[in-house]
């Protein structure tokens, strides 16, 4: 039940809180403080009805988006973890090849020196 809850109030608090839903919150605004008065049904200056209106999506919305928040930010401290558990792992995968490059390294430059000087080689 938990796992159904987390992914609505994550859902809601995703679609309210994209520019999408703000550019159409402004236009409806925007058309009932311009087509309200031409209809004369919600009195200007003060607007009753669409404050009224306003007022409970708002109370509605803010627990709504404060629990989504907190689901949000619960799924991204598990991802930064995996994410952290990942990093550390692969520092210590370069780490290792790091050394074994160095190894690498130092018996390369070991046996071009042999080359360049053959008399000092041992047995010759």
């Amino acid at each position: 039940m938990t796992e159904w809850n987390d992914r609505i109030a994550s859902g809601i608090t995703r679609l309210v809180t994209s520019m999408w839903f703000l550019y159409g919150f402004v236009v409806v605004i925007g058309l009932w403080m311009w087509g309200s008065p031409l209809m004369h049904w919600d009195n200007s200056p003060n607007y009753p009805v669409m404050l009224y209106w306003v007022n409970l999506f708002q109370a509605i919305m803010l627990p709504v988006l404060a629990v989504g928040q907190i689901v949000l930010n619960r799924s991204n401290q598990a991802r930064e973890q995996r994410e952290f558990e990942i990093v550390k792992k692969l520092n210590l995968v370069l780490e290792h090849m790091n050394s074994d490059l160095n190894r690498v390294h130092k018996e390369l430059s070991a046996m071009d020196a042999a080359k360049e000087n053959p008399a000092a080689e041992p047995g010759r």
